[in-house]
């Protein structure tokens, strides 16, 4: 059961304390994990969705986006920022990418990027409202915590066979 602790303590911020230093092979277990702690996130928001019916509109799309957000502790949006600011800002220099990827601050690019993204999480977030299409608040983490895991399958096995 730790390695489940392990990926919901990696994938939210919520207060969920370890008993020590995991293990390499717990940590490696962890991420079978993933698309469970997704089903989880996708349940909490459908819960709150279905708590929410009745209030107007965009309210509910913004409490959805935020309580979706502050769940992940932001990690997603913050890689996303560090991404956009290094594949700009590193014009292909492999130094000046890794040191603007290491710099905590975020500049310009990074914002309109997490801006955009947000923007559109949101209108996703007001159509499945308007179409009580519910389901879709489960499924959307599940995939995203489930894709995480598929790529690092996909690199073990590619990184194995060369």
């Amino acid at each position: 059961m730790l390695p489940f602790w392990i990926a919901l303590q990696f994938l939210s911020c919520l207060p969920i304390r370890l008993p020590g230093m995991p293990q390499p092979q717990e940590l490696g277990r962890s991420l079978l994990f993933y698309p469970l702690v997704g089903l989880l996130f996708g349940l909490l928001l459908w819960g709150l969705n279905q708590v929410l019916v009745g209030a107007p509109l965009l309210l509910h799309a913004a409490l959805l986006l935020t309580a979706w957000v502050l769940l992940s502790g932001g990690l997603h949006l913050d890689g996303l920022a560090d991404s956009a600011d290094a594949w700009l800002g590193g014009f292909g220099d492999r130094e000046r990418t890794l040191n603007i990827m290491k710099d905590p601050r975020s500049g310009p690019i990074a914002v309109v990027t997490l801006g955009l993204v947000l923007l559109l999480k949101f209108s996703a977030l007001v159509a499945l409202i308007e179409q009580h299409n519910g389901a879709a608040l489960i499924l959307a983490p599940l995939i995203g915590r489930a894709s995480m895991l598929a790529l690092f399958l996909t690199l073990l096995l590619y990184t194995s066979d060369a």
